[in-house]
């Protein structure tokens, strides 16, 4: 119970007394979560949310809805709803997350778009509204609007590039606490060994902390399964997982240790409809 209380004081504290929101730049999906969060050049529906150039690829509609559990704590619990619609000049995104508990939670809602330039080159951006909820607090709603900007390249058959902007007008949530929202610079790459093996790499760069390098690899053995590893080198974590694949369904598991903290989890579950 006192570990409990001690977590959830620090989050807390961290959130709103230094100025930096957890749900910031919140990754979506098991899947990302499992790849060491190294997602920038992935294409399917948590696109929506993780690098919006992805959604160009996306040919079907896809729905897709996922729960994180932080440290085994209810109360610092991460839901995600995402979407990708796909039309004849692109393909719209919708994503929305929560994060917390009635005193203290944090929302997004997104609109986002991809469309292929080429064969090679997509882009995608986003548009994304905040709202923080604070219990007790005099101004108890404070927004904020922030913009995502995202492109991939793919290079040559088996190598992909990408490139993704969190917050590109470094906004600010207004209210009592000066929270803000980090501004984040992406450089990822990808390269396929074959159809079923992949290596990933994004460079992360939050404008306010050392660089992180995330790392993923993904094996895809049959059709149905796929195993998954990664691993982050800013407050250094391993991470796993792995995906089941059904017809239209997709579900997949990932997790990851923080040393002092425990583990995080998140399961997630996708509809596609493929064309």
């Amino acid at each position: 119970m006192l570990k409990r209380h001690l977590i959830l004081l620090f989050f807390l504290f961290t959130s709103v007394y230094s100025g930096l929101l957890a749900i910031g730049n919140q990754s979506s999906g098991a899947r990302s979560l499992a790849l060491g969060n190294a997602h920038s050049t992935l294409f399917d529906v948590w696109s929506a949310n993780n690098n919006q150039a992805g959604l160009a690829s996306v040919k079907g509609f896809s729905l897709g809805l996922s729960y994180e559990n932080r440290f085994g704590l209810s109360e610092l619990g991460l839901s995600n709803l995402n979407m990708a619609i796909p039309v004849k000049f692109g393909t719209f995104g919708l994503t929305v997350q929560q994060f917390g508990f009635s005193d203290y939670n944090e929302n997004k809602f997104g609109v986002a778009y991809g469309k292929q330039l080429s064969s090679k080159v997509s882009l995608g951006a986003q548009v994304s509204y905040y709202l923080v909820s604070v219990a007790e607090a005099q101004t108890q709603n404070k927004d904020a609007i922030a913009i995502e900007l995202g492109m991939q390249i793919k290079a040559t058959q088996k190598f992909t590039i990408a490139a993704h902007v969190f917050n590109l007008t470094n906004s600010k949530i207004k209210g009592d606490f000066q929270e803000r929202l980090p501004m984040i610079l992406t450089l990822g790459m990808k390269y396929d060994f074959s159809k079923k093996v992949f290596t990933l790499v994004d460079i992360e760069k939050n404008i306010d902390l050392p660089v992180n390098f995330k790392a993923g690899i993904e094996y895809h053995p049959v059709d149905a399964f796929y195993f998954r590893g990664g691993l982050n080198t800013y407050d250094f974590h391993f991470t796993g997982g792995l995906g089941v694949a059904l017809k239209s369904f997709k579900l997949d598991l990932g997790f990851s240790h923080q040393t002092y903290l425990g583990y995080v989890s998140q399961i997630a579950l996708s509809y596609s409809i493929k064309k």
